[in-house]
């Protein structure tokens, strides 16, 4: 542990300090939540990215998905998009209706709707999404084999099933900071097959009240060239809301942009996710997504991550462009619990070791209208023994 995190710490900051600049002090500011993975798409807008008075009042974009991981299996999908003036501040920073779907052959679905809204000179920004999910994953967990027997790590198939809403309100409350509250409801149900193929049952409601706080200097939401872009959010979990479990959970995203030259971009990101207390399983986190591309097996799964990445980007030719990433990453866990399979969990370690991520992707220009450049792409990584394909509308970050 007294090692890998002065690492992490050394190799962000080596990925950004090259890379840092002063920024126009006259930005408008955004902020984005991710209470779910799955929400996170639900992004802002800046005033860079606003509409002219002669274009359409409504840019809308339909945009069919694929995907595939050695989890989920393939992965078909559509994601339908929608830009427009919240009201008629003059600024008039976009803002959006989007909803997403998907169906992977594991049988895991969901739906998603959503909306971003900015108000009153961006002074005011508002999040809401609504869905259903029904998610087919893994664990990696230890079982007594029986009397005489000893105890073995299996991978335990779990299904999470249930609705979810979430919101978020924030004011801007100095330059380029905001400052608000939110909140996550979810009713649901998970169900883990044991290794003799019986089934367990355990609700999982959760009700979470939150305090999101962000810091933004992009120039622009989409496809920003320059930059910073901090988003911090603390959540309780209280039992006085009917919560079975009572925790904290606690998110830090660190953005940085650097220009390197005509269409060349450096992002740059740290993420964060830390839960403390009585965590359930259901509510902890794991290694993979956005975060750390090339991990979809949900092996280093606990209850902190941290992970640290940056992604050259080039728009070549035309609409056309493409990406290379790398990252790593480190996932926290009792050492008392099952959290991850082979050596992590045999050590009885509590951190794992440093988790690599390399890969790359293309990228083609889908909008470029009412002032947005939004790209749409596909991206291949690979991780420690795992390996994932994904689809994505914007950047990862």
């Amino acid at each position: 542990m007294k090692r890998t995190l002065p690492l992490l710490a050394f190799l962000f900051s080596a990925l950004c300090a090259f890379s840092f600049s002063k920024n126009d002090k006259h930005r408008n500011r955004t902020e984005e939540m991710k209470p779910l993975k799955l929400i996170g798409i639900l992004d802002t807008v800046k005033s860079g990215d606003t509409i002219k008075k002669k274009e359409k009042k409504f840019a809308f974009v339909p945009m069919p998905t694929l995907t595939y991981d050695r989890s989920q299996g393939l992965g078909v999908g559509a994601i339908t998009m929608g830009l427009f003036k919240a009201d008629d501040s003059k600024k008039a920073p976009l803002s959006r209706v989007m909803a997403i779907g998907n169906y992977a052959t594991n049988d895991s679905y969901y739906i998603m709707v959503g909306t971003r809204l900015y108000l009153k000179e961006d002074y005011w920004r508002v999040l809401t999404a609504v869905g259903y999910i029904n998610y087919n994953f893994q664990a990696f967990q230890s079982f007594d084999e029986g009397e005489g027997g000893v105890t073995g790590v299996y991978e335990t198939p779990y299904t999470t099933k249930g609705a979810l809403f979430a919101f978020s309100l924030q004011r801007r409350v100095f330059e380029n900071f905001y400052l608000g509250l939110g909140g996550f409801i979810m009713r649901s149900d998970v169900t883990v097959t044991l290794p003799d193929d019986s089934k367990i049952v355990e609700p999982n409601n959760t009700n979470s009240l939150s305090v999101p706080i962000s810091y933004d200097t992009r120039n622009s939401i989409y496809n920003p060239s320059s930059g910073i872009f901090i988003d911090g959010r603390f959540s309780t979990v209280p039992s006085w809301l009917d919560n079975d479990h009572d925790f904290i959970k606690t998110m830090l995203y660190v953005n940085h942009y650097k220009e390197l030259g005509a269409h060349k971009i450096l992002a740059s990101r740290f993420a964060m996710k830390a839960n403390f207390g009585d965590v359930p399983f259901a509510s902890q986190d794991y290694i993979g997504q956005t975060d750390l591309r090339g991990y979809t097996q949900g092996e280093y799964r606990g209850n902190q991550t941290y992970t640290v990445q940056s992604e050259f980007r080039n728009n070549f030719y035309k609409k056309w462009g493409y990406v290379g990433f790398a990252g790593l990453g480190i996932a926290y866990r009792k050492s008392e619990t099952g959290a991850a399979s082979g050596d992590w969990y045999n050590s009885g370690a509590s951190w794992s070791k440093p988790l690599p991520s390399i890969g790359v992707g293309a990228r083609y220009r889908v909008i470029e209208k009412a002032g947005q450049k939004v790209n749409a792409g596909i991206d291949v990584a690979a991780g420690r023994g795992d390996w994932g394909f994904y689809f994505r509308l914007t950047e990862a970050f």
